[in-house]
């Protein structure tokens, strides 16, 4: 995966653009841009989250490690090798246009934050519940092994 650009944005966060295209079959290519933002959770953004449980809010900063990221995935497939670099310079473009604009926006963080916690609470509270379900046999039958069918078999 290739970086093509790196911006450290207003808001803190830093933008990374990768070209992770590849060849296909003959001059024909798959063209994949990807868009990765990445916001360094701060403590402050905890802060303004009700949260009851703070068992489950550990899990969720354990799991967040520190950042939660935003990805787009931008794709061309059956590209000539002809025309393979003037696309992936219009994609980058496009890409740094629209959405510098819009990962700049001052509210765009705490947003971002606030999905990206409600996703990851709702995973690790599902995740919690399984966990706490005793070890036993759906079916209440335990499995002693194969079957025998040797009547059902003629010589």
């Amino acid at each position: 995966m290739e970086i093509i650009e790196q911006r450290s944005l207003a808001n803190n966060m830093k933008l990374t653009v990768h070209d992770q295209s590849k060849k296909m079959a003959g001059d024909r290519w798959l063209i994949r841009i990807i868009c990765e933002a990445e916001l360094p959770v701060a403590e402050e953004f905890f802060s303004r989250l009700p949260e009851e449980d703070l068992d489950l809010q550990a899990e969720v900063r354990e799991t967040m490690a520190g950042s939660v990221k935003f990805l787009v995935t931008k794709e061309r497939t059956f590209v000539a090798e002809t025309e393979r670099a003037l696309l992936v310079e219009r994609m980058v473009s496009e890409i740094l246009t629209n959405m510098v604009t819009y990962l700049n926006r001052p509210e765009f963080p705490e947003r971002l934050f606030a999905r990206r916690y409600e996703e990851i609470r709702t995973a690790c509270s599902t995740a919690r519940h399984y966990r706490s379900l005793p070890d036993q046999d759906l079916d209440g039958d335990a499995d002693d092994g194969p079957a025998d069918f040797s009547a059902c078999f003629k010589d």
